[in-house]
């Protein structure tokens, strides 16, 4: 063999196990799916609060702020209003993840309860911890919510890039 051919054949192997090495540090793709439930949340007529432990796994929390773009709730069967959203989800001790968006909270057409659909992506995001560098969302999340008589339930949901 020449010395050219060691070379090049050196400088392949190095780039191949530079090139696994980063693959085995790649990001890692988590679905995250939180819920809660709140028995006694701050509703008012503009705004609902619902805060606590989600369900899943330990350590999980959200607090959920939702605002009425106009001052109020629509109240007339079938209509829907923009509402300003705030999510503070905390993954795992130590790690929250920020949601500030907006959605449409819908009076339903029957009995006018009321319900909120919220979408956001990664520019409506922010992440604060020290487990990872940083939190990407991957495609669409949804933030879902709605008070009842027997106090209100949120969700979160989304793909999360660590």
């Amino acid at each position: 063999m020449n010395v050219r051919s060691i070379l090049v054949t050196t400088g392949a192997t190095l780039a191949l196990v530079a090139l696994v090495a980063a693959a085995a540090q790649a990001a890692t793709l988590e679905r995250i799916d939180r819920s809660l439930f709140d028995a006694t949340p701050e509703v008012t007529a503009s705004s609902w609060h619902f805060d606590g432990a989600t369900a899943g796994e330990l350590g999980g929390a959200l607090d959920l702020r939702v605002s009425a773009a106009d001052g109020s709730f629509p109240t007339a069967p079938g209509a829907c209003e923009p509402a300003a959203v705030h999510a503070a989800l905390q993954v795992s001790p130590g790690e929250v993840l920020t949601v500030d968006t907006t959605g449409e909270v819908c009076a339903h057409v029957v009995d006018a309860s009321l319900s909120l659909n919220a979408y956001f992506d990664r520019r409506d995001v922010t992440y604060s911890g020290t487990a990872h560098k940083k939190a990407k969302v991957v495609g669409d999340g949804l933030i879902a919510a709605r008070p009842s008589f027997l106090g209100g339930q949120g969700s979160i949901a989304s793909s999360v890039r660590w």
